[in-house]
C-alpha cells in the first residue's frame, strides 16, 4: 500500500511537470562591458542581481546585497561607509576616493554618499570582481559596483509602496511612468525612510543609528529620430543618521570608573545594544545629481556621450572617544563637486566577417573637496576636571596635559581647512578578435592621467589662544602646517582574456588585468609629512568557467584568483590617532563559486561559496596593538575585513493559492562568514569570530503582479555580530564596536498599475 501510494504522489508530481512546463533561469541581461549581453557569456567574475530578484529577496540597499555576494563587504555608517572586494577597500578620508568604484546609470560617483541614494527605481545591481580599469577606469582597482536604474518608457505605470515594521519603520516609495506623446515620456520617482535606531543611548537618553532619509528622481526621455535619443536625469538627495551606535567593548578600570562618573548605566557589554555617548553625533547630508545622455545608432555602432554634474554636503559631528567622558569631539565636513563627462563608441558584433567587435571612449572628470575637520580635547574642561577630582583618575597621565582651563572655550581644539581639486582624463579600448566561434582574444588597454592639488592648513588653538596645547602636539604629535602641493599619477593599465566557448552552454575564460588607483592628500593628517599617500596598483590573474545546465533550469558559474597589490593605502591606529599609509605589498587570492537553480515544483534558489585569503606580503613597519612598542611586522599577517569562508545558501518557493488569482511564495536565506578582524593591527580584542544569520520572508501577491503583501524578518535567529569596531583614541586600551541590527520585522505592501 506505501509503495502504491509513493507511486500516485511521483505521477500527480510527473503529470503536474508536464502541465507546467520544464522550467528555465530568466536570462540576467548585463551591462559590464558597456553593451547589452547574457550574464553567462561575459568573462568576468560578477554578480547580478535584478529589480524582481531584489523584491523577492528584500534587499533594499547595498549591506543587503553583499550579504549575498561572495567576497563583497560593505560597512555602513555615514560618514564611515566603504566597498571591500575581495579583501581590498579604501580609508575612511574625505581625501581620497574608493578603491571599487560606485557607477549610477554609466556615471562614476566619487563619495558612497549617494549610494543609498543609487537604491531608487532599480532595475539591476552589478558587482564586477578584480580590477576593471579599462572600461570603467577611474579607482576600480579592486572592482565596480555598476547600478541602473529603470529608464523612461512609453509604457505608463505607477507603482506605490509602503513599508512598516519594528524601530518605528515608515518606508514610502511612489514611482509613475508618463508618456508625453510618441517620443517623450517622463519617470518620477520619491522615497521617504524613517527608522529609529536598534541601540539607546543610556546618557542621552535616545535611539541611535536611526535614519532619516528623503530622495528623489526625475528622468525625461526624448527620441528624437530613429536614430538619436536623449535622457536629462535630476536627482536629490536629503539624509540624516544618528551616529551614536558605536558601543565601549573595553577599557581599563581607570577609564571605565570616570565613564560610570557620568553615566552609572554605562556598559562594556555591547550585545545589550546600549551605548552611552555625551554627545548627540548625527550625520547630515545633501545632494544633487544631474545627467544628460545622448544615444546615437550610426553605421551599425551605437555612440554615448554621457555628461553628469553631481555635488555632496556633509556635516559628521561624533562623540570621538565614544564614551559618557567629556573628552573628545569631532566634526568633519565637506562640500564636493563633480563635473564629467564621457564619449563611448560600441561597434556591432562579428565585424570583419564575424571576426571583431570593440569598445573605445574618452573620459574627462573634474572634482573640488572643501573639508573642513574640528576636534576639540575637553570641550567644557569643568565638566571634565570634576569628574576626575571625584574619581582620583588621571587618564594614564593625559589629564596632566589638560589644561586648567574654565568657561565655554574648549581646552583645546585642532582645526584643519582644505581644498583639493582633482582632474583626470583618460582614454581607452577593447577588442575582441574571434578566431572562430569557440576561441576569441580580448585585449584592452587604458591610458589615464590625473593631477591633484591641495590647500591645507592645520592650526592648534588652547582656551581659545592661538597657543599649542599639550593634548594634541604630545599625544596626537600634531604640528601646525600648511600645505600647498601638486601631484601628477600617470597609468597604464592594460587587460586581456582568453575565452573558449565550446557550446551555448559553457564559457571559460583566462584572464590578467592591471588596477591603479593614484595617491592623494589625506584630509584629517594632523602633520604634513604624513599627509602625502602613493598610488596603490594591482596585478590581478583569473580563471573562470560559466555553465547552463538541465536545459536551462540551472547555472553554476566559478573562478579563482590570484591578486598582488602593491603601496596598499591602509587606514591604521597607531598610538593614540589613526592616519592613511601605504603598506608594502598585499596578496588576496582564493575563488568564488555560484549557482542559481529553478524546479518545476515551484522551488528555485542561489547558493554561493568564497574562499578568500588576503594577507600582507611585506610590511614591516605596521601598526600595532596600544601599548605595544611601534611598528609592529605585520608581513604573512591577514587584511581586515577579509573572512577565509563566506557562503549564502537561498531557497524561495512560489505556488499558487487554490483556485484562486493569487501566488505564494516562501523563502529563507542562511548566511556564514568565518573569522574576520575589524583593523589592520591585528589587536584580537578587535575580532568578529565565525558567524550564521537567517532571513525569512512570505509573500502574497496577485497573479497579474497589481499588487503584493511582503512580510521579510532579518537575522531571525537574533544573532549578535559585530561590523566595526576600533581603539578608542587618547583612552588607550579601550576599545569600541558596533553590531548588526537584531531581530527586525518588515511588512511591505505594494501596488502597481
Amino acid at each position: 500500500m506505501f509503495k502504491r501510494l509513493i507511486s500516485f504522489a511521483l505521477l500527480l508530481a510527473a503529470q503536474d511537470v508536464l502541465a507546467r512546463g520544464a522550467p528555465v533561469l530568466e536570462e540576467i541581461i548585463i551591462t559590464a562591458q558597456k553593451r547589452e549581453e547574457s550574464l553567462q557569456d561575459v568573462p568576468i567574475s560578477l554578480v547580478a542581481i535584478s529589480a524582481q530578484a531584489m523584491q523577492d529577496g528584500n534587499i533594499d540597499d547595498m549591506s543587503d546585497i553583499a550579504a549575498v555576494t561572495p567576497n563583497l563587504s560593505v560597512f555602513s555608517h555615514p560618514p564611515l561607509t566603504s566597498l571591500r572586494i575581495r579583501g581590498l577597500g579604501s580609508p575612511f578620508d574625505k581625501g581620497f576616493e574608493q578603491s571599487a568604484g560606485l557607477f549610477l546609470d554609466g556615471v562614476y560617483l566619487g563619495r558612497l554618499a549617494f549610494l543609498d541614494a543609487a537604491f531608487l527605481d532599480v532595475a539591476s545591481v552589478e558587482v564586477l570582481r578584480g580590477p576593471q580599469g579599462t572600461l570603467f577606469g577611474k579607482n576600480t582597482i579592486s572592482g565596480a559596483i555598476s547600478i541602473r536604474s529603470v529608464q523612461p518608457s512609453q509604457e505608463p505605470e505607477f507603482m506605490a509602496e509602503a513599508l512598516t515594521g519594528d524601530d518605528d519603520l515608515e518606508k514610502y516609495t511612489l514611482t509613475g511612468n508618463i508618456p508625453l506623446g510618441d517620443t517623450v515620456a517622463l519617470r518620477a520617482s520619491t522615497l521617504v525612510n524613517k527608522r529609529d535606531g536598534t541601540v539607546y543611548n543610556t546618557t542621552l537618553e535616545r535611539d541611535e543609528g536611526g535614519i532619516d532619509s528623503r530622495v528623489g528622481r526625475l528622468q525625461l526621455r526624448w527620441d528624437i529620430s530613429d536614430w538619436l535619443d536623449v535622457t536629462v536625469a535630476a536627482a536629490d538627495t536629503n539624509q540624516e543618521f544618528r551616529l551614536g551606535s558605536f558601543q565601549v567593548r573595553a577599557a581599563t578600570d581607570e577609564q571605565f570608573a570616570l565613564m560610570q562618573f557620568y553615566d552609572p548605566k554605562v556598559e562594556k557589554d555591547t550585545s545589550n545594544n546600549q551605548s552611552a555617548q555625551d554627545y548627540p553625533a548625527m550625520t547630515y547630508q545633501t545632494g544633487n545629481k544631474f545627467d544628460i545622455r545622448f544615444n546615437a545608432s550610426l553605421w551599425g555602432h551605437e555612440f554615448s556621450w554621457i555628461n553628469a554634474l553631481s555635488s555632496i554636503t556633509e556635516l559628521s559631528l561624533t562623540d570621538l572617544d565614544f564614551s559618557p567622558i567629556p573628552l573628545l569631539f569631532f566634526l568633519n565636513g565637506e562640500d564636493y563637486e563633480q563635473l564629467s563627462s564621457e564619449l563611448r563608441i560600441v561597434s556591432p558584433l562579428g565585424m570583419l566577417g564575424g571576426k571583431l567587435d570593440y569598445v573605445a571612449g574618452a573620459y574627462v572628470a573634474q572634482s573640488d573637496t572643501t573639508i573642513k575637520v574640528i576636534i576639540d580635547a575637553a570641550p567644557t574642561p569643568a565638566d571634565l576636571a570634576s569628574g576626575l577630582s571625584a574619581t582620583g583618575g588621571s587618564l594614564g597621565g593625559l589629564a596632566s596635559l589638560l589644561n586648567p582651563v574654565t568657561g565655554d572655550a574648549p581646552g583645546e581644539r585642532l582645526l584643519i581647512d582644505g581644498d583639493q581639486e582633482s582632474i583626470s582624463s583618460a582614454v581607452y579600448a577593447q577588442a575582441t578578435w574571434h578566431f572562430n566561434n569557440e576561441l576569441s582574444l580580448t585585449g584592452g588597454i587604458r591610458v589615464s592621467t590625473e593631477t591633484k592639488d591641495v590647500d591645507q592648513t592645520l592650526q592648534l588653538f588652547t582656551a581659545g589662544t592661538d597657543l599649542d596645547g599639550p593634548v594634541f602636539t604630545q599625544v596626537v604629535t600634531a604640528e601646525e602646517y600648511r600645505l600647498v602641493d601638486k601631484r601628477v599619477d600617470r597609468d597604464v593599465s592594460p587587460k586581456v582574456s582568453l575565452n573558449w566557448l565550446p557550446s551555448d552552454d559553457l564559457t571559460f575564460y583566462a584572464s590578467a588585468a592591471k588596477g591603479f588607483k593614484s595617491g592623494g592628500y589625506s584630509g584629517s593628517a594632523v602633520r604634513a609629512e604624513i599627509a602625502e599617500v602613493e598610488p596603490e596598483s594591482s596585478s590581478t590573474y583569473e580563471i573562470g568557467a560559466k555553465t547552463r545546465l538541465l536545459d536551462g533550469a540551472a547555472t553554476l558559474n566559478a573562478a579563482t584568483f590570484y591578486t598582488e597589490f602593491e603601496d596598499l593605502q591602509l587606514t591604521i591606529f597607531e598610538g593614540n590617532v589613526s592616519r592613511i599609509s601605504n603598506a608594502a605589498g598585499a596578496i588576496s587570492k582564493g575563488a568564488e563559486v555560484e549557482a542559481a537553480y529553478v524546479t518545476p515544483w515551484g522551488v528555485s534558489g542561489n547558493v554561493s561559496l568564497a574562499y578568500l585569503d588576503a594577507t600582507f606580503t611585506d610590511y614591516a613597519n605596521g601598526p600595532c596593538p596600544a601599548g605595544e612598542d611601534t611598528p609592529c611586522d605585520l608581513s604573512g599577517k591577514p587584511l581586515a575585513f577579509a573572512p577565509l569562508w563566506k557562503s549564502t545558501f537561498s531557497v524561495n518557493y512560489f505556488h499558487d493559492l487554490w483556485a484562486l488569482p493569487v501566488n505564494i511564495l516562501l523563502g529563507f536565506d542562511l548566511l556564514y562568514e568565518a573569522d574576520k578582524l575589524l583593523q589592520s593591527d591585528q589587536d584580537p580584542i578587535d575580532v568578529q569570530g565565525e558567524f550564521a544569520t537567517v532571513n525569512l520572508r512570505m509573500r502574497l501577491a496577485d497573479d497579474n503582479d497589481r499588487w503584493s503583501l511582503q512580510a521579510f524578518v532579518r537575522n531571525a535567529s537574533d544573532e549578535f555580530v559585530l561590523d566595526g569596531g576600533g581603539d578608542i583614541p587618547t583612552l588607550s586600551g579601550a576599545h569600541f564596536g558596533r553590531s548588526i541590527a537584531p531581530r527586525q520585522l518588515d511588512i511591505a505592501l505594494r501596488f502597481k498599475f
